[in-house]
């Protein structure tokens, strides 16, 4: 009987060896687990918190980049040397009080005649909407451009026009030709492109930038 008694105590002793052997791992396996737990629920947080950020911030930068599509680039202010003569040619006639023979009388005149050949072919010095495209008592064939920022420029003595009216030019854009146009602005019956740059109300010297009422 002492050695049953022996094997059972020894067995129980096991058992308990066993038991204490298994709970001391589960329980330090929890405590790895819990500090994890804790860790991943602070991250998921987070997340919850910086995505409405996120989110804001990128429907801040699609409206902005909306916004300045919508409103298109800075336009440069422009100022006469934007204006340049389309021409090399010797100035006929200059801003101011002339004689026309025309109508037998002095009148001012609001802009520069240069000397060309007839056909010579003009192209615009600026980009603009054609305003007018046609005849003119005094200058023959001409063409005037807005522009924009209150910039008039007017193409006058012209031929073979190549715009109309309501269209839009770009710079160095075909104008036409300089014409021949006796009795109009002509001197001397010779062949001129006449130039003219307004801003506002104001006749612009292109050479100069200075303003000729």
């Amino acid at each position: 009987m002492s050695w049953i008694l022996v094997w059972s105590c020894s067995l129980l002793v096991g058992i308990a060896i066993l038991c204490f052997g298994y709970f001391n791992n589960s329980l330090s396996h929890f405590q790895q687990l819990e500090p994890l737990k804790i860790e991943h629920a602070a991250q998921a947080a987070a997340k919850q918190e910086i995505l409405p950020r996120l989110y804001s911030s990128k429907t801040g930068l699609a409206l902005e980049s909306q916004a300045q599509k919508e409103k298109g680039p800075n336009k440069a202010t422009l100022t006469y040397k934007d204006f340049p003569s389309p021409v090399q040619g010797k100035i006929l006639r200059g801003i101011g009080n002339c004689y026309l023979a025309a109508i037998e009388s002095y009148m001012f005149h609001p802009g520069e005649d240069f000397l060309e050949p007839e056909g010579t072919v003009i192209r615009a010095t600026h980009r603009g909407k054609v305003i007018f495209a046609g005849h003119d008592s005094l200058l023959g064939e001409k063409v005037v451009l807005d522009c924009g920022q209150g910039w008039i420029v007017t193409y006058g003595c012209l031929e073979n026009l190549r715009v109309k009216t309501g269209q839009n030019i770009e710079k160095q854009g075909l104008i036409g030709q300089v014409g021949f146009n006796p009795g109009a602005e002509g001197i001397n019956e010779q062949p001129q492109l006449h130039y003219e740059v307004r801003y506002g109300n104001t006749i612009q010297n292109i050479e100069t930038g200075g303003s000729n009422l």
